[in-house]
């Protein structure tokens, strides 16, 4: 798992560090170590299982052209 990656993928969709800490839950100082992919601070399983499910759910949404669409 690339949590760098993830998080900044959470974050281009428009969270916030403060609004993606709070539905995954952790700290904001969490999300900005793991943004910017500090190698000390690797998430915990529960937490890294939270990043893909969020990232799956939101990023997959922003890829996905909106139904009925010509895209």
């Amino acid at each position: 798992m690339d949590t760098k990656k993830i998080t900044e993928e959470l974050l281009a969709t428009g969270l916030t560090q403060k609004a993606l800490a709070d539905r995954v839950p952790c700290s904001q100082a969490a999300i900005s170590a793991f943004s910017r992919g500090n190698r000390g601070r690797r998430p915990t399983l529960a937490i890294g299982l939270r990043l893909m499910a969020l990232h799956k759910e939101l990023c997959a949404e922003a890829a996905s052209p909106a139904p009925g669409s010509n895209s």
